[in-house]
């Protein structure tokens, strides 16, 4: 055979072996990552209580200074109570009551299905920011990374919708515990969203009355019932 005929057969047969090891690493890498989501969302469903502080940070694109929010969350079954710095949320089972400081008023709503898939969970219902991943994003482990001598799997998501709000999600799950540390949000508009979780305690005792809103607390409080 021609030498440079040889040649370019060598090449081309180390191009596509290459390509199809670099192939097979991605989505291995795929894989890994769907695992270690629903590693995630069967250990903290398989809580009975979670409770956990956190800080939401938003970074507006026009804007250089970073709004930032913390507060406390509390999860039994599907009851949930979340506490930010101007206003208390709880979900006694049934219907969602959410105290605004600064308007000094009480909204009455029903709950609504997740919205995970339009990128509004968390606020919408915090449980969901603990549940799996798999079935609206594609996802992708980007590299185990260290953070104050923990272990870290660092995931890449990008939703399956591409008609939601926002382009990725760039998450860090602790290796040993499968907690949630961190997750970042990037919006079509430029927008960031950060939520750091922190003193995280499943099972914790709580007591139901962490789960009924009190109105008596409010006695001067507007009440808005919108349960229609």
């Amino acid at each position: 055979m021609d030498p440079v005929a040889r040649n370019s057969i060598m090449k081309i047969a180390f191009l596509t072996f290459s390509l199809l090891i670099s192939s097979y690493t991605y989505s291995q890498k795929e894989v890994k990552a769907s695992d270690i989501l629903d590693k995630v969302a069967s250990t903290n469903n398989g809580y009975k209580t979670i409770k956990v502080d956190y800080k939401f940070t938003s970074k507006n694109a026009q804007e250089e200074q970073s709004h930032v929010e913390s507060g406390k969350i509390l999860m039994k079954g599907d009851k949930y109570h979340l506490t930010l710095t101007n206003s208390d949320i709880i979900f006694d089972g049934k219907s969602i009551y959410t105290y605004l400081n600064q308007a000094n008023e009480i909204n009455i709503t029903k709950p609504e299905p997740s919205k995970v898939e339009k990128g509004e969970f968390f606020f919408s219902n915090p449980r969901d920011i603990f549940k799996g991943y798999n079935k609206n994003f594609k996802s992708t482990l980007l590299k185990e990374t260290n953070v104050n001598n923990i272990l870290y799997y660092e995931i890449d998501l990008v939703p399956i919708d591409l008609k939601t709000k926002y382009t990725r999600l760039k998450m860090l799950v602790q290796k040993t515990t499968y907690q949630i540390k961190d997750i970042k949000l990037f919006l079509k508009d430029g927008t960031q969203f950060i939520l750091e979780f922190s003193n995280f305690s499943p099972n914790t005792e709580l007591p139901d009355k962490e789960f009924v809103f009190d109105s008596k607390k409010y006695p001067n409080a507007e009440v808005n019932d919108m349960r229609f």
